[in-house]
């Protein structure tokens, strides 16, 4: 039984008497990433008494972390990983094990979604965020509720297996990279905390959706790195737009110069954005930017020249009324934009990012 801590002193009485209870015998591992309430003394007193062991941290080092060293401490065939905060009932554990040693599945996960699962009184905004990060994990996995941090599995399932988990989601890490073939899940009512405070922040949210994008690579690479740099291209495109917009409209700027100026905006956006997040790029930045540039250049030419073809030959060819000029040639700047999209990602992944990538692959 693996419990990562961070400031739970007051649930860890009951945690660890509902635990023991419910499973006479098991082995409880703590970490505490250095909880300043004293989780970690009232873990070891505690542990005077129980069969546990306590694993204190330098500092608040992350949940998932925190799990993967309670696997390397804990000595058991079969590991199970819950919360501190009382949400996740251990009553549930002998059955969550009992799956796996009847050998119905090589991991099982408490799940909040399955017939008979339910959760307590959550406010509307945890409701949205749990059905937002579980729609972005769809792609990776079947089970309905990959975001529990309530599930127990065979350590042959992560024997071998390189982790690298960035967020506090490290079941959905375990589920795509881990070695099995069967899962199931087993309802389980979700509980509020009963004290403390949720650990769950913007930051969070945030490197969950990074720790999300890096599985996807590592099921669909090219696919997942496209995704990524046609979202940053969609907000690119947005800004091009937008600026295209009140260049022609607010300033009469002929369109093809404004086109030009709102490519530059647009563009230096689009490089910033690839370089930290789509490629994790660890090369030159001046010179990849040159390179950036200059395929976008190429990219901004068949841009141009599309554009002059579409404004200039087929919109006055297919009749489109000229009062209303200004937002077909946003619409056709739309259709130009889509179809240098992909030249733009392939091009750049293999002559502005090919280090990059390179160095992706082989940590996959």
């Amino acid at each position: 039984m693996i419990v990562p801590t961070y400031n739970e002193k007051d649930n860890i009485d009951e945690l660890v008497q509902r635990v023991s209870k419910a499973n006479p015998g098991a082995e409880i591992v703590i970490v505490d990433d250095n909880s300043p309430d004293g989780t970690s003394d009232r873990a070891r007193e505690l542990a005077k008494s129980y069969r546990m062991k306590v694993v204190t941290r330098s500092g608040k080092l992350g949940l998932s972390s925190a799990v993967m060293e309670g696997f390397a401490t804990a000595t058991g065939d079969i590991l199970v990983v819950m919360d501190a905060d009382l949400s996740h009932p251990p009553e549930k554990i002998p059955e969550l094990v009992g799956r796996i040693e009847s050998g119905e599945a090589e991991i099982v996960f408490g799940s909040r979604h399955v017939e008979g699962g339910s959760i307590e009184n959550w406010p509307f905004y945890r409701k949205v965020v749990s059905k937002g990060a579980a729609l972005l994990a769809g792609g990776l996995t079947k089970v309905k509720d990959p975001m529990s941090g309530f599930f127990a599995l065979n350590r042959s399932v992560i024997e071998g297996v390189t982790l690298d988990p960035v967020g506090y989601k490290i079941g959905l890490e375990i589920l795509v990279k881990g070695k099995y073939t069967k899962v199931a899940e087993v309802p389980i009512r979700f509980a509020n905390r009963k004290a403390g405070k949720s650990k769950l922040g913007g930051s969070e949210m945030l490197r969950y959706i990074d720790h999300v994008s890096m599985l996807y690579e590592h099921r669909r690479f090219w696919l997942a790195k496209y995704l990524k740099f046609a979202f940053i291209g969609g907000i690119g495109a947005i800004i091009n737009l937008t600026l295209l917009w009140t260049l022609i409209e607010g300033f009469s700027v002929y369109y093809l110069w404004a086109a030009v100026a709102a490519f530059v905006v647009a563009d230096t956006n689009n490089f910033i954005w690839n370089r930290l997040w789509t490629f994790r790029s660890k090369g030159s930045l001046p010179v990849q930017y040159s390179q950036f540039l200059v395929v976008s250049i190429d990219g901004l030419m068949l841009n141009l020249i599309l554009l002059k073809l579409l404004v200039e030959e087929i919109m006055p060819w297919i009749g489109l009324p000229e009062d209303k000029a200004s937002f077909y040639i946003v619409l056709s700047q739309v259709v130009a934009i889509f179809l240098v999209s992909l030249f733009n990602f392939l091009a750049n992944s293999a002559w502005t990012f090919r280090h990059d990538v390179r160095r992706g692959r082989k940590t996959d």
